[in-house]
């Protein structure tokens, strides 16, 4: 297994969609849509891997601003699944993973600025296609994460800050990936993925009542393989 393990080390370009929503009537119906960029590092054998055992580790942190409004957000993961064989070139992949969000959203609208950070460890469960051409190995995963005993805190501009457990969410993500290892000066790699984050607040005395941020990112991962 260790034998087809690589580091992939790049960049990230991302546009991420939030929209909030509470009984707070300074706090619900904000959204916007932000760029952010940043950057990632894995080490595994999802993309090189033959049949048998898979796994990845790898964390990822982006920022974005756009007219005062500024999101910051990271992750760490850890993967571990099988791979078995579909054809001579294609097989099937099935992982369990564990991790960690963290994400912070500052909205400023004149005196009602809004500040929501977040965390939560998750539980991850995907399956996946792998398929190794004669220049291009793709592979395409999808999945969910499962965000457990998350903590969020609300900041409000005139009311002060609280703190409070997050909802339990199924978080659904979908990823499509390309490994040029053949043919080339050098490996490398490009992908694109979605992924939807739903963060709750699991306390109806708080500051801002029921508040709720959804997350929809859509990004462009390129990165290059040693």
């Amino acid at each position: 297994m260790a034998a087809d393990a690589v580091s992939n080390l790049g960049i990230i370009v991302a546009a991420d969609k939030y929209e909030m929503n509470s009984d707070n009537d300074d706090v619900d119906g904000r959204d916007e849509t932000v760029g952010k960029g940043g950057i990632f590092y894995n080490y595994g054998n999802k993309m090189t891997g033959g049949p048998g055992t898979i796994f990845q580790v790898g964390i990822d942190a982006r920022y974005g601003e756009k007219n005062d409004n500024e999101v910051k957000d990271a992750r760490a993961e850890a993967d571990l699944g099988m791979r078995m064989p579909l054809s001579d070139n294609s097989n099937f992949d099935v992982l369990v993973g564990v991790g960690y969000d963290w994400t912070r959203f500052e909205l400023e609208s004149g005196n009602a600025d809004v500040e929501l950070s977040n965390k939560s460890p998750f539980a991850k469960a995907a399956v996946g296609w792998h398929h190794q051409g004669d220049t291009v190995t793709t592979r395409l995963e999808v999945g969910t994460r499962y965000s457990i005993e998350g903590e969020g805190k609300v900041k409000l501009t005139g009311y002060g800050s609280e703190t409070a457990d997050l909802e339990n969410k199924f978080n659904p993500y979908a990823e499509l990936n390309f490994l040029w290892d053949r043919g080339q000066g050098f490996p490398f790699t490009a992908g694109v993925y979605y992924t939807q984050t739903n963060y709750e607040l699991d306390d109806d005395r708080l500051l801002a009542d029921n508040t709720e941020l959804e997350s929809n990112e859509f990004g462009v991962k390129l990165g290059v393989l040693f």
